[in-house]
């Protein structure tokens, strides 16, 4: 369990950081190593130390804390990070309740960096949510880091698959203004995906997205400057980021497949009236480049985490991200369906805390519903009250059969909603400006529901993002009887715009509540957190247990086991693991289990 270090003094520090341990032995890691730090490195990287140790691995290294030395140094810090939130940042946390900068906001501890430096090892990412590095080594030197106290837990990297597009690029003609059309906006190819979303009512009453930052995390946006429906999109440098070659653009041109992006951002931002009219075509919009369709590495997982991360200083409302992952490439062992469950793969946690900090994350649900693994993708696993999963339909609402579907493992409905997702037009890319290409995928799908949560947020400028996917799911075509292949189904804009927010409703397949009855962030040394968990009569005396987690999905503390009694049951964690240790400030789930249901809590402690 990770356990928060305040920090030794400074001259105890640098002694700490020059140091150099000797090189562990060679063979028998596990023997090798003293206990308390082997229980610091995950079993593959043992492995891997004892079998190759000079075969180089990619590992994430983690810290055991960000460097503070004492509550009043934590503090000092943690109102430093809040005075540099954005404005946007800053607005966008209020409306979600969520009281300013916490600990997953403070950088990584430089000193902690400089050490790793000196021994030859540069990080390739970092992750200050996560409080982590990625680097690439021989095994032995990562091994050799869990020596250091500042070194909480070392890990491997994991790479997994792409659940890719369907194959298809076929040239669509440009249409005349069609006779039934009666909106002011003439939206050309896009007129259907658009009219089946009920969008172009919303339109009209002047909400287009204008204000709203919506960040579009995806595979490469070459030509995006160029095309007709995009070149009048004026996208700053700093709001372009390729995590990928580390620069401030997302245009590619020695790699021409970088375009998937683009096709994307269309859907959400084309602006040529009369020929091709995105679903937020007046939202701001930030492109970050986190994929290489080249090959699928590590390496795209930790460029996704780096993207949230970017999104949320920027101040983004919306996270779109048309990318989903599923099993790992050989020679890692693969997630299984299992591991769908809303908080184990990295990217799921990513779009979890994203979550937390008040965006709406939007992801494809995935394209593997023709497969043997037809399962959602990672990170649409992720809860529903703010990350949605959009499925794909065609244009009479019927079920692409290339669209994944659940439950998660965990029992959900997934995906959350459903758009457009079959012979959807999109800019080509080609390298003429004025030509458009049918494309299926959920990838389109997602796209538009983002665009109609962006309108709704300009709409309702109190709303939080889990506010706006609750009436979004209440407004859609299966909101009655949601199902694993559209969830709740098609949403209307209009009936959002038109109806008042929804009364909270317990998730489909669950009649359990779990609301927080005190303070999220909850500062753990002025008292603890508390909740109450509302139990329908049906469940009383059902075997409950209750737990938490921390943001890697690992278990911190058991609360309460037994037979649940009703209507209600008030719990406090004092922010101490089952060993009486207190945990570090972060993000922690508190997980619920009556019978065969489940509920989960995000929870942020502060320290």
């Amino acid at each position: 369990m990770r356990r928060t270090l305040f920090g030794a003094p400074l001259v105890t520090l640098l002694v700490m950081l020059q140091g150099t341990p000797a090189p562990l032995g060679l063979s028998a890691a596990h023997a090798a190593l003293p206990g308390a730090v082997a229980t610091k490195v995950e079993p593959r990287l043992l492995r891997d130390f004892d079998e190759a140790p000079d075969d180089t691995v990619s590992a994430w290294i983690e810290f055991a804390d960000k460097g503070e030395q004492g509550p009043g140094d934590l503090a000092r810090r943690l109102a430093s990070a809040n005075q540099a939130l954005s404005p946007r940042a800053r607005a966008r946390r209020a409306r979600a309740h969520v009281e300013g900068a916490n600990y997953l906001d403070l950088p990584i501890e430089p000193a902690y960096l400089d050490a790793l430096h000196a021994r030859g090892l540069t990080p390739y990412g970092a992750s200050r949510w996560f409080n982590r590095v990625a680097v690439r080594a021989p095994a032995r030197d990562v091994v050799n880091l869990a020596a250091l106290t500042f070194i909480q837990h070392l890990v491997p990297v994991e790479t997994m698959r792409r659940s890719p597009d369907p194959e298809g690029d076929a040239p669509v003609a440009i249409p005349t203004r069609h006779a039934t059309q009666t909106s002011s906006v003439s939206y050309g190819l896009t007129q259907d995906p658009v009219v089946q979303l009920n969008l172009a009512a919303v339109h009209d009453s002047g909400y287009t997205g204008a204000g709203i930052l919506v960040c579009v995390l995806d595979e490469g946006f070459n030509y995006f400057d160029k095309h007709e429906a995009l070149r009048d999109q004026v996208i700053p440098a700093d709001h372009q980021r390729d995590f990928h070659r580390g620069l401030s653009s997302v245009q590619d041109t020695l790699d021409p497949t970088m375009v998937h992006g683009t096709w994307v951002l269309g859907l959400l931002a084309g602006r040529k009236f009369g020929t091709y009219v995105g679903s937020a075509y007046d939202a701001e919009y930030a492109l970050a480049r986190t994929e290489v369709r080249s090959f699928e590495r590590p390496i795209e997982m930790v460029y996704w985490g780096q993207a949230a991360e970017w999104a949320d200083s920027l101040g983004a409302d919306v996270i779109s991200t048309s990318l989903g992952y599923t099993t790992f490439d050989p020679p890692g062992p693969s997630y299984t369906y299992a591991d769908m469950n809303g908080h184990t793969t990295i990217v799921t946690r990513a779009a979890e805390v994203a979550a937390s900090k008040g965006i709406l994350v939007v992801a494809a649900v995935g394209n593997d519903g023709a497969n043997s693994w037809h399962y959602l993708s990672a990170p649409s696993d992720a809860h529903g009250d703010s990350v949605l999963a959009a499925g794909a339909v065609d244009g009479s609402g019927t079920p692409a059969a290339f669209s994944s579907y659940g439950p998660s493992s965990d029992g959900r409905v997934k995906p959350d909603l459903a758009a457009r997702g079959t012979q959807v037009p999109t800019p080509a890319t080609s390298g003429n400006p004025q030509l458009y290409s049918n494309r299926d995928g959920t990838s389109f799908s997602t796209p538009l529901i983002a665009g109609v949560a962006a309108c709704i947020l300009q709409a309702r400028p109190t709303w939080s993002a889990s506010d706006v996917a609750r009436a979004l799911k209440a407004s859609a075509s299966r909101k009655a009887a949601p199902d694993n292949r559209v969830g709740y189904g098609i949403p209307d804009a209009l009936a959002v715009l038109s109806n008042p927010l929804p009364v909270p409703t317990p998730p489909s397949g669950t009649s359990l509540i779990l609301r927080s009855s005190g303070a999220n962030p909850v500062a753990f040394e002025r008292g603890a957190a508390r909740f109450t968990l509302t139990i329908p009569s049906a469940s009383c005396g059902a075997k409950t247990t209750i737990s938490v987690r921390d943001a890697f999905g690992r278990k911190v503390r058991g609360l309460w086991s037994g037979m649940v009694s009703c209507p209600a049951l008030s719990m406090t964690w004092d922010g101490t693991d089952d060993d009486g240790r207190a945990v570090p400030a972060g993000l922690y789930l508190v997980d619920v289990r009556v019978g065969n249901e489940r509920v989960t809590l995000r929870l942020v402690g502060l320290r």
